[in-house]
């Protein structure tokens, strides 16, 4: 199955994967700057967004993440969104 996201930002294509009808957010996962980890980044599921706000999303249990941080997000193992490919 190939999905088309029409959005181009970060917070959109979220957004997107949430309430698009056929696209589930739990299969996405998200990459991004994660200061003090192995490599300064982190992978997360979207199962685990509980909130998309207007400058940060939100994980369980309350972990804030600016949407500037995200490097990339992956739907089913495809990239769907580059940081810079904007």
């Amino acid at each position: 199955m190939s999905i088309e996201i029409k959005s181009k930002h970060p917070r959109d294509i979220l957004n997107e994967l949430k309430w698009k009808d056929g696209i589930d957010i739990n299969e996405c996962s998200i990459e991004y700057i994660h200061r003090g980890a192995p490599g300064h980044t982190k992978t997360v599921s979207g199962e685990n967004i509980t909130d998309i706000g207007h400058s940060f999303f939100t994980l369980i249990p309350d972990t804030m993440i600016p949407y500037h941080r995200i490097l990339q997000i992956n739907y089913k193992g495809k990239k769907i969104h580059v940081k810079g490919s904007v």
